[in-house]
């Protein structure tokens, strides 16, 4: 279990497939959030049964949690890793908030910061990066004010509600996370909330 200021990172339980396909079938969240394979229930339980979460062991590729209000522990979303490369030292990100109540609540800077703790100080690695289609405008918007670079477009990459879209590639290196001035008043403020 991980901690933000605002939310809880947990390992996800199977009594969660409920909750994960009622997100899934959601148009809106499958924007944001691409790192799932099936909204069939049975299927869903059998993904949760299959990851490994244990983020240290070196095999693992991918870790997902589930997001947790603080303060009342209602599942609010999904975050994670894909893609964990501990030879080259990079991992991607995938998040997203499923709760549509809790879409603009500010939960996405709490998510950001606890992730990429992880990514750089427990698993000192040296980039953190993320995927984020064209039409996810608020998506791309808030993660190129958080920090993240714009790398690259992949042009009409993906066929989404009907179109083809690009593919934008986001990356943000260990110092360029250590020199983000949001990210020690986040932590600051944390601690007086404790």
């Amino acid at each position: 279990m991980r901690k933000g200021r605002k939310i809880i990172l947990r390992q996800l339980k199977k009594e969660d497939a409920e909750t994960l396909q009622k997100w899934y079938v959601d148009k809106d969240f499958r924007l944001v959030y691409n790192e799932y394979s099936s909204v069939d229930l049975e299927a869903i339980r059998k993904e949760i049964s299959s990851l490994q979460n244990e983020i240290f062991d070196p095999k693992t590729e991918k870790v997902v949690y589930m997001v947790e209000r603080k303060h009342d522990r209602r599942p609010i979303g999904l975050a994670g890793f894909r893609n964990i490369d501990r030879k080259n030292g990079n991992a991607e990100l995938v998040l997203g908030i499923g709760e549509k109540d809790m879409r603009l609540a500010g939960y996405g800077l709490d998510i950001y910061i606890t992730l990429l703790d992880i990514v750089y100080d427990e698993l000192g690695l040296e980039k953190a990066y993320m995927r984020i289609y064209d039409n996810n405008e608020l998506g791309l918007k808030t993660s190129i004010n958080f920090g993240f670079i714009t790398e690259g477009k992949m042009r009409k990459q993906s066929f989404v509600e009907g179109k083809y879209v690009d593919l934008w590639i986001l990356g943000l290196l260990k110092d360029e996370y250590a020199g983000l001035s949001i990210v020690p008043r986040w932590k600051k403020k944390y601690k007086k909330d404790k």
